[in-house]
């Protein structure tokens, strides 16, 4: 148990230590300077990537993306949920590993940020709590790893005193020199070790100046990070194979090094089928790659080779390595550029920036190194790129909070049929008149049962006791970040004509809702299959929420989600979600959304999508067939 207490106070030391030496001029506690070599990163370290934040920033032809991130803080919330502060404050963000290792171990995470930060801030976005050294009533709550220590069976701790809570006083006269956390980190006697992570990747914070934050990992892994920096700062000019790059890494935008043979041990006997004809490469010790911006993003890719021999045979292999990497991602950029998918659109010319550069690499061998060098355009096109990108990824983020919402409608839709053995239907009066939506009827399975017994269910929606609950929308109507009237939903169904009224030309079976019809339909009435049958989808006009108002079925299809987008997100009466497309053609439409249509409908992701193939005889009526199910086909058995 003193083991598991002395490794946080181990690791203090061991980043205080390193920081000191490294970042911070004497006198003060100020961050690390522009010109300062990197805080806490050890010259023994088996792998690093750094990338200097703020360079990309203050880059001319990137400013329009920064000047776009900025009217979008959301954008940036999930990183600012792992760090505590914004990208946009970030000087430089450093990964680091104390020691090589194939199998997998999690990084140290170093952030400094260009202003010193709000540490009350930091810590609340973080819900970090702080962790004492040798104070039971706090201290043993924390233990790397997660879990509560255990005292052996024979522990037998001594009696404590109730101590009162201490009074304010002044700070000591001196420092006891032996008490190497306290003094390097010019803490007072209330000041906390670290402090507690209880999510994310990362599980404890060091706070090591006004500008300086490490991330430990959790487990195996942060007790391993933890001792390894502290044997880096006992060792007398302690070094590794990585140390020029690591004492460099700081003069570049980007900088990313890697000691190798303890990646490539595994591959020593039975290398990849695909990395056959690049064995030469094996023999690298070390690679460093490092990124400058000016014009254009200059990046230098180096492999360091034990003698002149070795570097010389990879050089040419490292040459057709580049080529073939160029013309796989060529590929991809092609499909990118294909596809109906915003993301994907928006990736395409990213990768084809990267593969102007790839094509016009520059390989020679120095030595025992081996050196690659190539220049990628960094002007505008790319900055206008990389704006288009974000804007796919905030439309992907929303996409997931209304997908969100559709599956809890979904699960409402769900508990409702097996409660009362279907679904819900409109609600239409005794002479047929509509009254309310199937939406209200699903207020007890979204929790809002006691708004749901304030409606009149013999009343109109804009009836006297109705209407004023209009504006009383349930908040999972809503669509996120979608500007509408407090009291409309985009969430809707399909309704096609009753009463006899013939189906439009050229569908062969009805949607879910039907015009007049009281009594909802069953699980088994869905022929054509839950999962290839849509219930809600969002539309691009909103209806108000309690009245009897969904897509009209049949015809040009409807408008369907936000303006700009070429999906929507969407319901299947299994209960999945989907971004379905919007740009599909009448005959191609509506057989997704008819119940019993017995339409062959493919896959909506496939942008290859073949054009439907109808149903051998068409079902003029609209009864539903008999409510048992359609077996499944099955394949033909040959002899």
């Amino acid at each position: 148990m003193t083991r598991l207490r002395m490794l946080p106070a181990l690791a203090l030391a061991a980043l205080v230590v390193t920081a000191a030496s490294s970042a911070q001029p004497p006198g003060g506690r100020a961050g690390p300077g522009p010109d300062a070599t990197i805080p806490v990163l050890p010259k023994s370290a088996g792998a690093f990537v750094t990338l200097k934040v703020s360079a990309l920033a203050e880059h001319p032809d990137l400013k329009p993306l920064l000047a776009q991130l900025a009217k979008q803080p959301d954008a940036l919330a999930g990183v600012t949920e792992v760090i505590g502060v914004s990208p946009l404050g970030i000087d430089r963000v450093t990964l680091f590993w104390p020691r090589p290792s194939a199998r997998g171990a999690d990084p140290v995470l170093v952030v400094t940020t260009r202003e010193p930060f709000n540490e009350v801030r930091v810590l609340k976005a973080l819900k970090a709590e702080p962790v004492y050294d040798g104070d039971g009533r706090r201290g043993d709550r924390w233990r790397p790893g997660g879990a509560k220590p255990v005292a052996p069976a024979d522990y037998n701790p001594p009696p404590r005193v109730a101590e009162p809570l201490p009074e304010p006083k002044a700070p000591p006269a001196e420092k006891k020199e032996d008490d190497a956390c306290a003094s390097s980190a010019d803490a007072g006697p209330g000041d906390p070790l670290f402090y507690a992570l209880g999510r994310g990747a990362f599980e404890a914070l060091f706070l090591i100046d006004d500008r300086t934050m490490v991330f430990l990992p959790g487990g195996a892994d942060g007790h391993f990070a933890a001792m390894a920096l502290m044997a880096a700062t006992l060792k007398k000019s302690a070094t590794g194979p990585l140390a020029d790059a690591i004492a460099s890494a700081s003069k570049h935008t980007l900088a990313a090094g890697v000691y190798l043979p303890p990646l490539f041990r595994e591959f020593d006997r039975n290398p990849p089928r695909e990395l056959v004809p690049y064995s030469a490469l094996l023999a690298a010790r070390t690679a460093v790659l490092t990124g400058d911006l000016d014009k254009a993003a200059k990046l230098t890719l180096t492999l360091a080779f034990d003698d002149a021999t070795a570097a010389k045979r990879a050089a040419p292999v490292l040459e057709e390595g580049i080529a073939a990497v160029a013309e796989k991602v060529t590929e991809l950029a092609q499909e990118l550029k294909a596809s109906n998918r915003p993301f994907d659109k928006a990736s395409a010319p990213v990768l084809a920036v990267l593969v102007g550069g790839l094509k016009t690499a520059s390989v020679k061998a120095d030595g025992t190194a081996v050196t690659a060098i190539m220049e990628i355009d960094a002007g505008p096109a790319v900055g206008k790129a990389l704006g288009e990108l974000l804007q796919a990824v905030q439309s992907r983020k929303k996409a997931a909070l209304r997908l969100n919402n559709l599956k809890q409608i979904g699960i409402a839709l769900h508990s409702y049929h097996d409660a009362n053995g279907k679904f819900p239907a409109n609600v239409y009066g005794p002479k047929g008149e509509p009254l309310l939506s199937w939406r209200v009827h699903l207020l007890p399975y979204l929790e809002e049962d006691a708004l749901y017994k304030q409606f009149n269910l013999n009343e109109a929606w804009d009836g006297p006791t109705n209407k004023a609950l209009v504006e009383k929308m349930p908040k999972v109507l809503t669509a996120p970040d979608r500007e509408h009237a407090k009291d409309k939903t985009f969430y809707q169904g399909f309704v096609g004509p009753g009463n006899g009224k013939p189906l439009p030309k050229g569908l062969f079976g009805r949607p879910w809702l039907l015009e007049g019809e009281k009594n909802g339909i069953t699980f088994s009435s869905i022929t054509d299959g839950t999962s290839n049958t849509l219930a809600v989808i969002e539309a691009r006009e909103g209806v108000i929420w309690s009245k009897p108002d969904d897509l009209p079925f049949g015809g040009a299809v409807p408008a369907l989600g936000e303006k700009g987008w070429d999906r929507t997100p969407a319901l299947r009466f299994d209960g999945s979600t989907l971004l379905f497309p919007t740009d599909l053609k009448p005959n191609d439409f509506w057989p997704y959304v008819t119940v019993n249509g017995g339409e062959v409908t493919p896959d909506p992701d496939d942008d290859r999508r073949p054009r439907f193939a109808p149903p051998p005889v068409a079902d003029s009526g609209h009864e539903l067939p008999p409510t048992r199910p359609v077996p499944p086909k099955t394949a033909e058995k040959r002899p």
